[in-house]
């Protein structure tokens, strides 16, 4: 008989909108979240019947309970709270990863103020957190996801001592587009989240915006060294971005120039540069 290895269970992309009321103020809280876990199901694949496993129903009451348990907590709180949940009610289950999506809202501005209960999608954007927990042992990478980004200056040589003379100089970018997307891990779940991932976006977007780049790979690097120096407690940080191709509009035919003002999008692949920086001896991870 074939031996069963690895198996898991759970539930993908419950989706909720929590409104948070507090007066003539609401918050919305617009998250998907999933749920994967493992444990001793060997009845369950091998004999088709359902002993151990726990049904979707329970799963999305878990979920939502938790949610409105911890409606104004970051979304690494309330997955926290889920792993806690599951792993002390459901003892046969070794280890829970909890993945978290959130899509923010922006209140919308009437007159110049800020509505209290109208809101306004907040672009591709989302926060996101993945946390595995075995009960003893708790891994929190939180991240970012669709940060679009434009540059149109500040760029360099990508050869540090090139010579204009020798005919092999680069040339100079002339426009930067891209989605980027950011994970890092924390070194323990004893963390204020909240001003973190304020802090790893400020230097996520000051980086792009002030460092004379050679390269979408010199400015992802310049960005992940940033954020390790800057906070010690996340052990590692993966920065992706997905280039959007840009080229200078072909003006010649109707008699005008283009010094690098009109750009028309490149029907061509996507260019991804990707970097993941770690502390010399990370932590161990469950």
């Amino acid at each position: 008989m074939p031996r069963l290895g690895a198996s898991s269970q759970g539930e993908s992309r419950l989706r909720m909108l929590r409104i948070v009321r507090r007066g003539d103020r609401h918050d919305a809280r617009d998250l998907t979240v999933s749920i994967r876990f493992e444990g001793d199901f060997a009845t369950a694949f091998r004999e088709g019947r359902s002993d151990g496993l726990i049904p979707g129903e329970t799963l999305k009451t878990f979920v939502h309970k938790t949610a409105r348990e911890h409606a104004g907590a970051e979304i690494e709180v309330l997955g926290l709270a889920l792993c806690r949940r599951v792993l002390d009610t459901h003892r046969q289950i070794g280890r829970v990863r909890i993945e978290i999506a959130e899509q923010p809202w922006t209140r919308m501005d009437v007159g110049g103020k800020l509505q209290g209960q109208a809101f306004l999608l907040g672009g591709p954007e989302q926060r996101t957190v993945a946390i595995t927990s075995n009960g003893e042992q708790t891994a929190v990478v939180s991240g970012i996801d669709q940060l679009v980004l434009m540059r149109t200056s500040g760029f360099l040589s990508r050869r540090s001592a090139a010579r204009t003379d020798d005919g092999l100089e680069d040339a100079v970018q002339a426009l930067l587009v891209g989605t980027l997307s950011a994970k890092w891990t924390y070194s323990h779940a004893d963390v204020t989240f909240g001003p973190y991932r304020q802090g790893v976006r400020a230097a996520i977007t000051d980086t792009f915006a002030m460092h004379a780049a050679r390269s979408v790979q010199h400015t992802l690097y310049a960005i992940a060294d940033v954020v390790l120096a800057t906070y010690e407690e996340i052990l590692d940080v993966t920065l992706a971005l997905h280039e959007r191709p840009y080229r200078p509009a072909d003006l010649f035919s109707a008699g005008m120039e283009n010094p690098d003002e009109l750009f028309v999008a490149a029907e061509e692949r996507v260019g991804v540069g990707e970097v993941t920086l770690e502390r010399d001896s990370p932590a161990a991870h469950p």
